[in-house]
């Protein structure tokens, strides 16, 4: 019985036509035998005049297409209808001598005498294809060129980059494409441009594949050097898929983007329809990598200069007046302290005089974490025993965050001493745990840990040498920050708070004490999911010659009888400040202004007990070397030092002691400055 709607026709009527039909020309029954072929079709498939009737059509089929070619032939069967095959897809037939190529096929059902007939009409496309491809490949080429100079010659790196999807797109003809990169102190991938995507698509894009062990494990040496969805193995194949198909997208292309043997991020291309990237699409995303990887890394490499730039500019600037800013201090310092001695009667007085002094600290912490950002910020390292440590700043923090946070740390007696300034790490987890606060208003889980990781070569995420070290992580679960504000979160200044509730100088301060400290510092913050900090530092290897601090122990204020003090201040205020408060205690000053002044006294007056110099004193010699040249003539005279910052001619005084003389910094109290002068005349 002939299916409905289709035509009818001799077999006589088919042979004629065949004769004079310009194409190639089969009839196949519906065993899959040849019943008929022109010679355009025994031409085509290199075969003798009469010999292509009677065989199975598979012999015009590659072998490995065999068997789908039949259940397609099968399908067809039970419904037959005139359709073209090939348009936009590849077909492949293959000749007498096993050479495969492209081809087009029309179909088309005919009810003869013989039974039911498919009359297939079939195109050699191979050297129309290969022309396609060829002009396709320049079309590529030409947008590879525009990406290329767009990329390494714009002056603007943001914007050219922000440009490059669209050209992608336009390129291939897919719907959309993203860049995934690093910045320079971020180890995950962020999506840094795209287009064709929407901002929750392109958040789980960046989900997906925001991993750089991802990117690692994927290309990892030896492996592909791009993969798509077919391509793609591993436990995650199966939620990439279904990542991409909530997203709407069926297909995916990812190229990596490396630099210096480490992954920048990936390039990522996305298509609707399965098998949506050949061998030349994933070849152009492997040109326009190439491309953007030189990008990113002069643009990362400009970043970190331009941080380095802003990071040395700070630290001159601030090391230029810190010396005289800390002198000032002092003298306002000094003179409230004085009043509030006379004053000590007036209560109404001693509110204005403590109001003042905290704020003469605040100025000089304010001094101390521009130094600790600018990494001029003399340390005292020593081997810390972290659990202890945590432990009681746990304590402190249940205690001052409020019943809203809850606080959990986790560390492991088996952690081994974290090398560092005790007080630094101290206030750097406890400018961590303040922003964690400020980020959770309605309260919130803050967790502190830390673990032992151990970096077996110079190649690792934190840029760090090989060895021992402890990740001390901070996270919160509090509002997050986007990728916008973590870009910045690191600079000087910068704070989302209202004027007035923030510095701006936490995380940079914490960043310049951990960097300094030989360690590294990674921050990973998404918008409604919290942030996490974590401090890398190294492991204290304590041994014997390991720095110590020196005993902070306390002192009566009673001091030694008949002890003389030989003051040497260039700065006539703070002078007169030192002199005062020596006075006022009961020691005997005596006061000089420059170090061959102070030497000559020396020489005078036998009965100076100490020398307290700062170290700075302006022209002629220094303090250290005032110190120095006072022991050579009086080896048992005590001495000590003090200075408002190490600077450059100061640089002997980035440790606690200098040659054995111990360092006392600027503003200090009075009871600071009663305490060093009683610990040195006792180790004197």
């Amino acid at each position: 019985m002939t299916p409905a709607g289709v035509p009818s026709a001799s077999f006589a009527t088919l042979q004629g036509c065949f004769a004079i039909a310009p194409d190639a020309m089969l009839a196949v029954d519906a065993e899959g035998t040849i019943v008929l072929a022109n010679l355009q079709a025994e031409s085509m498939f290199g075969y003798p005049a009469g010999t292509l009737q009677g065989m199975a059509l598979d012999v015009l089929v590659p072998e490995p297409l065999r068997h789908a070619h039949r259940k397609h032939r099968d399908d067809y069967l039970r419904r037959p209808r005139t359709r073209p095959m090939g348009i936009g897809t590849e077909l492949l037939g293959v000749r007498r001598d096993g050479r495969e190529f492209q081809v087009e096929i029309g179909l088309s059902p005919v009810a003869t005498e013989q039974g039911l007939i498919t009359i297939a009409s079939v195109r050699d496309i191979s050297e129309t294809r290969r022309v396609q491809q060829a002009m396709e490949r320049t079309r590529r080429d030409t947008f590879v060129m525009q990406i290329g100079r767009l990329a390494l010659e714009s002056r603007d790196y943001e914007r050219a980059i922000q440009r490059i999807p669209e050209l992608v797109c336009t390129a291939l003809d897919v719907p959309a494409v993203a860049i995934l990169s690093t910045d320079w102190h971020r180890s995950d991938l962020r999506v840094r441009a795209f287009t064709g995507l929407s901002a929750q698509a392109a958040e789980t894009l960046a989900a997906t594949f925001g991993e750089t062990r991802f990117v690692r494990s994927t290309f990892a040496a030896g492996g592909p050097d791009a993969v798509t969805l077919e391509t793609l193995r591993g436990g995650q194949h199966a939620t990439i898929r279904a990542n991409l198909a909530a997203a709407g997208f069926h297909d995916v292309a990812m190229v990596p983007l490396f630099g210096r043997d480490e992954p920048l991020g990936a390039l990522v291309a996305l298509a609707y329809a399965p098998a949506g990237f050949d061998r030349d699409k994933v070849g152009f995303l492997q040109s326009v990598a190439t491309l953007l990887s030189a990008t990113v890394e002069r643009s990362r490499s400009e970043e970190q200069l331009a941080h380095a730039q802003r990071l040395d500019a700070i630290g001159q600037l601030t090391g230029g007046i810190a010396h005289d800013f800390n002198n000032l201090l002092t003298v306002v310092s000094g003179n409230l302290q004085l009043l509030e001695m006379e004053l000590s009667a007036q209560p109404q007085a001693q509110e204005a005089i403590d109001s003042a002094l905290r704020a003469v600290d605040r100025g000089a912490d304010l001094t101390r974490r521009l130094l600790a950002f600018a990494r001029r910020q003399p340390l005292r390292p020593r081997a810390i025993v972290p659990q202890p440590l945590l432990e009681e700043l746990g304590h402190m923090l249940r205690r001052t965050l409020g019943e809203a946070v809850a606080v959990d740390v986790d560390c492991a007696t088996a952690v081994p001493d974290v090398y560092a300034d005790p007080n630094e790490l101290d206030t750097a987890l406890v400018n961590l745990a303040l922003n964690a606060r400020d980020a959770m208003p309605r309260g919130g889980r803050l967790a502190i840990t830390a673990r032992e990781i151990e970096l077996a070569n110079a190649d690792n995420e934190w840029k760090l040498p090989r060895g021992q070290y402890v990740a001390i992580d901070v996270a919160d679960s509090g509002t997050g920050m986007p990728p916008e504000v973590q870009a910045h979160a690191l600079e000087p200044f910068f704070t989302t708070k209202v004027s007035g509730k923030g510095s701006g100088l936490g995380l940079s301060m914490v960043y310049g004490f951990v960097t300094q400290s030989g360690g590294a510092m990674a921050m990973d913050s998404r918008l409604g999911y919290g942030t996490r900090v974590t401090l890398v530092l190294p492991v204290a290897d304590n041994e014997p010659g390991s720095r110590r601090e020196l005993p902070q122990a306390a002192h009566s204020a009673e001091p030694p009888r008949h002890a003389t003090i030989l003051v040497v201040e260039d700065e006539t205020d703070v002078r007169t400040i030192a002199t005062r408060f020596l006075r006022a205690i009961g020691y005997d000053v005596i006061a000089v202004a420059d170090a061959r002044e102070a030497l000559d006294t020396l020489r005078a007056q036998p009965a100076v007990d100490l020398l307290f110099s700062d170290v700075v004193l302006g022209s002629g010699m220094n303090g250290v070397e005032l110190a120095r040249e006072a022991r050579r003539s009086r080896p048992g005279l005590a001495v000590l030092l003090t200075s408002g910052y190490p600077g450059a001619e100061d640089r002997q005084a980035a440790d606690n002691r200098l040659d054995g003389f111990e360092l006392l910094r600027k503003p200090y109290r009075r009871e600071q400055l009663v305490s060093a002068i009683q610990r040195v005349l006792e180790g004197g």
